[in-house]
């Protein structure tokens, strides 16, 4: 098994923990962190250093790592951390727990996590370093641009688009070939029926802008 190293050790870290092991393909050297958390652990792994270390595990030959950092409507500390990680050399794959299920003619791109009870259908396009959370359905020919979170429980009918840096809440329903922009969060139950701009909140059923994104 290749080893990984994990960057961020709160509760998204659990459940990307627990697919890596089922996955049975990466062995986990631990966990960075910020510097007051070294020498916790998480499920039993240990928080070892901070990211400030990174190149120091490449340098030992770690060539993986995963962000575990979570991220609720601001991704900006995964993409820092991911720039980080990339400009030092590390590789990103998917981790994909085995209980989802990813149709082949899916096109998925690196550093994505996929949770259990996952339905990914064909034709559907996922770029970088999303979170598809647990038990949520993207059908045909869905496209999920980078650093999305599809939170749990959505439900995406065929054809839509989630552009980047989006956050699509808890249990929403979107019907088909809807489009919503870059930087938008979609609040928890909403039903989304038309589309919603980039760089605004939105919310209700059905689903409309409140106000634009601070």
């Amino acid at each position: 098994m290749e080893k990984i190293i994990l960057i961020g050790g709160g509760g998204h870290c659990k459940v990307v923990i627990d697919a890596i092991l089922l996955g049975e393909k990466y062995k986990i050297v631990g966990i960075l962190d910020v510097p007051e958390k070294v020498g916790e652990k998480v499920l039993g792994f240990p928080v070892i250093g901070s990211d400030n270390e990174l190149e120091s595990y490449f340098k030992k030959g770690i060539k993986f790592c995963f962000i575990t950092l979570g991220s609720i409507g601001n991704p900006n500390l995964r993409k820092k951390i991911l720039n980080k990680a990339k400009k030092i050399g590390f590789n990103f794959p998917n981790v994909i727990h085995p209980c989802s299920v990813v149709s082949k003619f899916a096109n998925i791109g690196q550093g994505n996590y996929i949770a259990p009870g996952v339905v990914i259908n064909a034709g559907v396009a996922i770029g970088n370093n999303c979170i598809i959370n647990t038990g949520s359905i993207i059908d045909h020919d869905c496209k999920i641009g980078d650093f999305v979170h599809i939170a749990p429980g959505v439900m995406m009918s065929g054809g839509v688009e989630i552009n980047h840096y989006s956050h699509i809440g808890t249990g929403t329903s979107i019907i088909q070939y809807i489009k919503v922009g870059e930087n938008t969060i979609i609040g928890a139950g909403s039903v989304v029926v038309k589309n919603i701009p980039s760089n605004v909140v939105a919310y209700g059923n059905p689903c409309k802008v409140v106000s634009d994104k601070i």
